[in-house]
């Protein structure tokens, strides 16, 4: 008598709508490839393929606003670094070398009169290549992600003493240059990039009336400086400077709560754009994206 099988021993509780669990593994066999998930991410590949590291650092910024707070806005940031792209090729140079040598022997029979000789020459020549790689320059490395910043003073009423500033930063790095051939390990960007920054409803105080102000969407664009030291296989310290201007041509002032407008003598007195030039020391560390992804 055969035993009974694994399916009859398990109790009809545990066994929750049956055909709904075969309709569902069904559809999964036939719609899903072979190697499901390595299928999805081989998908994505082509988007990252391009994708060369990433970084996260944080600056010290310096500005002088219409105010007299000298204290320093930090700032933060995290990107992903796509290239190079264009720029000059790597160039292999080919050097190969031939070294030849030879020898003469006599051999001499005394057994013959008059005795006979006999001359041998032997000839080795030995070939010796190898290569020698200039790296190329003038190459472009975009950088993608996102700055932010709760300390930006820019010192006018009605605006907080330190408001929160961050948003898309996108740039443009050049490089790397190796300022000191000796040292390998260091290299230099220059760069030009910007931060997409706006103010949404903050709220501050103008004599007794609490006022709200908005502005548009503006872009701060930023000069940058960066250098970088290899410090590991795949991992760099940055480290630099950058100067950011930014700008707001357009301020919307609202009354707070239930307060009604605001007076026209009050209105003249609150600043119609709202200016900051800073200078940022940055400090961060950066990685290498290789192997994140099957393929690469």
């Amino acid at each position: 008598m055969r035993p009974p099988s694994a399916a009859l021993l398990v109790p009809r509780s545990r066994l929750p709508c049956p055909t709904l669990v075969t309709l569902v593994c069904t559809v999964f066999l036939h719609v899903l490839p072979p190697h499901g998930a390595e299928a999805q991410v081989d998908v994505l590949t082509p988007v990252f393929s391009n994708l060369s590291g990433g970084a996260v650092w944080g600056s010290a910024g310096f500005g002088r606003p219409s105010g007299q707070d000298d204290r320093a806005m930090w700032r933060a940031a995290a990107v992903a670094f796509y290239g190079p792209f264009g720029g000059k090729g790597d160039t292999v140079f080919t050097f190969t070398r031939s070294i030849s040598d030879s020898s003469d022997t006599t051999l001499c029979d005394p057994s013959e009169i008059p005795p006979r000789k006999l001359h041998r020459r032997t000839r080795t020549t030995q070939q010796q290549r190898y290569e020698i790689r200039q790296l190329g320059a003038g190459k472009v490395t975009l950088v993608i992600g996102y700055q932010h910043s709760a300390f930006y003073r820019l010192g006018v009423r009605p605006l907080p003493p330190a408001i929160p500033v961050g948003g898309v930063f996108v740039a443009s790095l050049f490089g790397p240059v190796h300022p000191y051939p000796r040292w390998k390990r260091l290299g230099g960007y220059m760069g030009i990039g910007g931060t997409v920054v706006q103010l949404n409803d903050l709220v501050g105080r103008i004599d007794t009336l609490a006022v709200s102000l908005s502005t548009e969407r503006t872009l701060a664009p930023e000069l940058l400086l960066m250098f970088e030291y290899q410090v590991a296989p795949g991992y760099r310290i940055l480290f630099g400077g950058s100067y950011q201007y930014l700008r707001f041509g357009s301020v919307d002032y609202r009354a707070s709560g239930s307060g009604g407008g605001i007076a026209p003598d009050v209105l003249a007195r609150l600043p119609d754009t709202l200016e900051l030039q800073t200078v940022h020391l940055s400090i961060g560390v950066s990685f290498v994206a290789k192997g994140l992804l099957s393929g690469r």
